[in-house]
């Protein structure tokens, strides 16, 4: 394994400018080239950081000099960038979702299995150290047995409009906390009930709102709020929680109250700390840490801390939350 790894991205959008940024900036990563289907944006980015941009993902993805290829095109698109990648001998980093399927997360979880090279999928929110610690307090007895879990991931409109023509705000905002309710409980859910209004979005047409009964395996049940219609004017964009209540105690994680506020003449708002807050010229929070994960497992030989099974897991959640909104009926998960 050479001293420095060397990284490629697909997918050129924020997403993919602070993957390639970070690459360019850990010390034991090197970023090596870019692609996007916009040949203008990859140029843009390659010239920022002294790198070359590819006219294609097998022009990329056979390189070399890459050991890791991030995947941050459009969701529906994992695939083809992904199994390209696994063919090369290319370890890879996808982002949330693994894909919009089950079906597709297979072809792609088999791709990287029969190539041996690791795959992740970037559930970012693992990495923010409020989950952390909650997750760690709960595996430490906290809660005691757990009865209730309760997540809210709600955006604004701006997001619904941007991303709901080519996702759902389940796949889009809800396999955050899809993942995060396994990852706390330690159980899987075996049945969801779904309820969704559209009105500020029927034009689109996609859901506003989804809310989701869950029965774990455990016992327990939750109850999931995702929402993408948020006006404008909030000071926060996102407006997150979770929170478990256990035979013991009850552990509550709060996103989007930091404190700190930017305020002008029109409007005040909340800046991210946790996720990607440049400080001294550089990418830092838990996207960061998330990356440099990733780099360490494929150095070291380590498996992720989000694994295929995982990452499919909330997928498959995701795919029965919509099974549900078409038929009006629970949905049992196997």
């Amino acid at each position: 394994m050479p001293d420095t790894l060397g990284c490629g991205v697909i997918g050129l959008g924020m997403m993919g400018e602070r993957h390639a940024r970070i690459w360019h900036e850990l010390p034991q990563t090197r970023l090596v080239s870019v692609h996007d289907l916009v040949p203008a944006r990859a140029d843009e980015l390659a010239g920022a950081f002294g790198v070359t941009a590819r006219a294609s993902i097998d022009d990329l993805v056979s390189d070399p000099a890459i050991d890791i290829v991030s995947v941050c095109t459009d969701d529906q698109s994992h695939v083809e960038s992904c199994v390209s990648a696994a063919r090369a001998g290319k370890h890879v980093l996808v982002e949330k979702p693994i894909a919009t399927s089950v079906a597709d997360a297979d072809t792609m979880i088999s791709a990287c299995d029969a190539a041996g090279v690791k795959l992740m999928t970037g559930h970012c929110v693992r990495f923010d150290p409020r989950y952390a610690v909650a997750q760690q307090a709960i595996a430490d007895g906290k809660t005691g047995d757990i009865v209730q879990v309760f997540g809210r991931r709600n955006n604004i409109v701006d997001s619904g409009r941007r991303i709901g023509p080519r996702a759902s705000v389940a796949f889009f905002l809800g396999v955050h906390d899809i993942d995060i309710m396994r990852w706390f409980t330690g159980s899987d859910i075996t049945r969801v009930y779904a309820e969704s209004a559209s009105k500020v979005l029927a034009d689109i047409p996609t859901e506003d709102t989804i809310f989701t009964l869950m029965k774990f395996a455990n016992g327990a049940v939750g109850c999931l709020e995702t929402c993408w219609v948020v006006p404008t004017g909030v000071p926060n964009t996102l407006d997150a929680r979770l929170e478990v209540v256990g035979t013991e105690g009850r552990v509550a994680v709060r996103v989007g109250d930091e404190s700190l506020d930017v305020a002008g003449h029109d409007r005040a708002t909340r800046p991210d700390v946790a996720y990607g807050p440049l400080m001294l010229d550089a990418q830092h929070g838990a996207l960061r840490t998330q990356l440099e994960h990733f780099a360490d497992c494929v150095a070291g030989d380590r498996p992720p801390m989000v694994s295929n099974a995982d990452a499919r897991a909330a997928v498959a959640v995701a795919e029965a939350i919509h099974q549900s909104l078409s038929t009006g009926l629970p949905v049992n998960l196997s």
